[in-house]
Order: C-alpha cells, then structure tokens, then sequence
C-alpha cells in the first residue's frame, strides 16, 4: 500500500471532508432554481447527437479553469461545460455567444452545422432520463480478477490516455489495495471515451477498501469499507 500523499486535480474532491449529508425532505423541490432543469434537459437533448459521450461531458466540466470551476454553481459548471462542447464541435461559434450575450435583440443563433436529427424534443428529456443508455459492451475476453482475490490500484496519472486527461480514478482509492467483490462484465472506458478515442470496452469490477486503509487520520470503524467501481487498467495484482 502506498501511503504517500498523492496531488490531486482541483476538480477532484472525492474523500475530502464536506460535512454532514442532508437526507432529501419529503415533498422538496427537485431543482433549487427553474433554469437548472433547463440545463440539464439541454444536455441529455445535445447528448442524444451522438456528437459526444457522458464521457466527455464530464472531462469538459472537470477542464473548465480553476477559478471558474471553484466559484461556479453544479448546474454553471453543466452550462459552461454544455457551451465549450457546442463550440468545439462547431454548431456554435464563440462570436455567437459573445454578441447573443451582449445583444438582447440579437437574431437566433444560426448553428455552423445542421443539429443532428436525433437532437431530442423537450418533451422527450424525459423519456430518455428513465431509459439511460447502456455502457456495457458484449466480450469474450476472460474477466482477468476473480471474486476476492487482492488488487491494488495504479496511480490515477498512470490510467490517463493523454494529459491533461480523464479518469474514473479517484485520487483518494489510488495506490492503494482492496480484494475484488463483483465482476460486472465489461463496459465503455470512460478514459479513452473522454477524448474521442473509441470506446476500448475493459472488464469493469466493485473494488473493497478498508476505510482505514484510505483514510488513516479520520476516526472509522475497523470493519467500515469503501466501494469503488475500477476498470481493469486501473489494478494490477497485489
């Protein structure tokens, strides 16, 4: 086990202390502002293109710059994130953005190239919400890890496909060593998917941690245990 401290990306708070979690009141409201479910309709209907992926989605908010990323409300950070996807793929421009901001009589956006068929309707958003899509892929290659046996995660730099890149790692479970607890086939690689590499399906499993064993100067219980959803890249035997 690697207890070394690890440097981790600002967008990367998992297993930091955040206080105490707030359990959902009955009958409270779903979004806390109407334009927030206006975002996230917009971002399931764009990601319906097929023009990018869940993916590279999340690596576009996870790049949006430090100070922008720490300031920034959850449903900005989809917003800002929704903006750059649009522009890096050409259906907007950023002098679009600039001028429709800054004109409120501003004629609509006229996208550089046609919005694919499949973009979705509103009232569809919801439709698409319930189904999701699958990330599991069809393989016949044999799950490399068994039931139990021990493993130890890489370093989260060393499963990136470029850098700066995205992974599924969190810095808090890397270097560090669990036994497998469910095999689950194999799915998309979120860290090729991220950057328009393909999907490279790998062998995803449920890791086990001891929390002691990720977090030695927080109070726990001896038996208390983390999961964490690894792709095979990420272990190596222990």
């Amino acid at each position: 086990m690697n207890d070394a401290p690890l440097p981790k990306p600002y967008h990367d708070l998992g297993g930091d202390a955040g206080g105490p979690v707030l359990p959902d009141q009955p009958g409270e409201a779903i979004f806390a502002a109407a334009w927030h479910k206006r975002v996230l309709g917009l971002t399931v209907a764009g990601g319906a293109m097929g023009a990018w992926s869940i993916d590279a989605s999340r690596f576009r908010r996870e790049s949006l710059p430090k100070a922008d990323y720490q300031s920034f409300t959850y449903y900005e950070k989809w917003l800002a994130a929704l903006t750059n996807l649009y522009i890096l793929k050409g259906f907007i421009s950023r002098d679009e953005i600039e001028n429709a901001a800054s004109d409120a009589g501003a004629q609509p956006l006229q996208p550089l190239q046609p919005l694919c068929e499949k973009a979705l309707k509103a009232p569809d958003v919801a439709a698409m919400l319930v189904r999701g899509a699958k990330a599991s892929r069809p393989s016949d290659a044999p799950m490399r890890f068994d039931i139990g046996q021990a493993v130890i995660t890489k370093l989260a730099p060393e499963t990136l496909y470029q850098t700066p890149g995205h992974t599924r790692l969190p810095t808090y479970a890397a270097g560090k060593t669990g036994k497998i607890l469910f095999q689950h086939g194999h799915h998309v690689l979120p860290n090729s998917n991220a950057h328009f590499l393909g999907e490279c399906p790998e062998a995803l499993y449920s890791v086990e941690f001891l929390a002691r064993d990720l977090w030695q100067d927080h109070q726990h219980g001896d038996n208390d245990t983390v999961i964490v959803d690894c792709w095979d890249s990420y272990l190596d035997p222990a």
